[in-house]
């Protein structure tokens, strides 16, 4: 990636009176999610009182509040905010607001029209086509946020789930959620953290061995969105095991019982190599070792074939995965 794709200008800042104004001082109608760590606000109009020229419609503002870590590693900055729009599959940062004190930092991301993926799941309409092209923008985002985002650069996202992952008009996804975000050199080979701060049914199992994540962490979480939407249905907890989803989804794998658990409906659709390919890839995500996991360079590539097959399947004279 060429170095002048890093010269997009800042997004706008907005002061912290302009994000009172927008959410009416942090309304509870506003309000559409909330986590210990975050509140996300939707907004329909929000303007910088600097610039009366500035406007935005239908925007979110997602208050992060970060976890700190054990180690001498580094929070996403803002600097990287205009990074992550050079990704497709990511959400596109079109303000912030500068950090109200040493943890809590506001950013203002555009709206999407579908909203989040964890409403889509047991969809009847989206089709297997859209599921896998939505699995692949996701693991292209966290790819990128890897291995592409900078030179000597790795982000470990860290709070991967379906509810993280807008749906534009296209049913294109994107990814946000950056609070648990952490920078750190490519070859580190953990980031020690004070407790884990995402959703337990996708915390990484190793975590509890380790007390660290690195980048197959986020493999991990990847792989229990993916089976979520392989089942058209949510991560869960069961009987206070945390990873009862994904033991769930192992089993059936290995059993070859994955049928059981698809929409007889969707499961009509699907070419029978496509999913096989993609419910293999997926199962090696959710491997207990982090060195069994797939990279996801690999993981890209494996569900690019499964979405070939699928379109070859659906119509043999054109094909494009792009």
């Amino acid at each position: 990636m060429s170095s002048d794709t890093f010269e997009k200008p800042d997004p706008p800042k907005f002061t912290f009176k302009d994000i009172q104004l927008a959410t009416n001082d942090f309304a509870a109608e506003n309000l559409i999610a909330e986590t210990s760590t975050s509140k996300v606000y939707e907004v329909q109009r929000l303007q910088s009182e600097e610039d009366e020229k500035v406007e935005l419609i239908n925007v979110l503002v997602h208050v992060l509040k970060y976890v700190l870590t054990a180690e001498t590693v580094f929070r996403l900055p803002e600097a990287c905010f205009p990074l992550l729009s050079v990704n497709n599959n990511i959400i596109s940062v079109v303000g912030y607001c500068g950090k109200l004190d040493e943890e809590v930092t506001v950013i203002v991301m555009q709206n999407e029209a579908n909203g989040s993926l964890d409403k889509h799941l047991s969809s009847k309409t989206l089709t297997w086509i859209q599921r896998l092209r939505i699995c692949l923008g996701i693991a292209r985002a966290i790819h990128y946020f890897h291995y592409g985002f900078r030179e000597g650069m790795s982000v470990i996202h860290g709070n991967i789930k379906s509810s993280r992952i807008l749906l534009d008009d296209n049913w294109e996804p994107k990814l946000f959620g950056f609070e648990f975000s952490v920078v750190c050199k490519p070859s580190h080979p953990l980031v020690r953290i004070i407790k884990y701060g995402g959703s337990l049914e996708y915390m990484d199992p190793a975590f509890e061995k380790t007390g660290g994540i690195n980048q197959k962490s986020d493999v991990f979480s990847l792989g229990v969105v993916l089976f979520e939407v392989l089942f058209g249905q949510r991560a869960r907890i069961q009987n206070d095991n945390r990873w009862y989803f994904a033991d769930l989804a192992r089993r059936h794998y290995e059993e070859t019982r994955l049928d059981e658990l698809i929409d007889p409906d969707l499961r009509q659709q699907m070419d029978s190599q496509s999913l096989h390919i993609f419910s293999e890839t997926v199962y090696r995500c959710l491997k207990e070792q982090r060195e069994q996991r797939l990279d996801t360079s690999r993981l890209v590539k494996k569900l690019e074939k499964a979405l070939e097959h699928q379109l070859r399947h659906e119509n043999p004279v054109s094909i494009s995965i792009f």
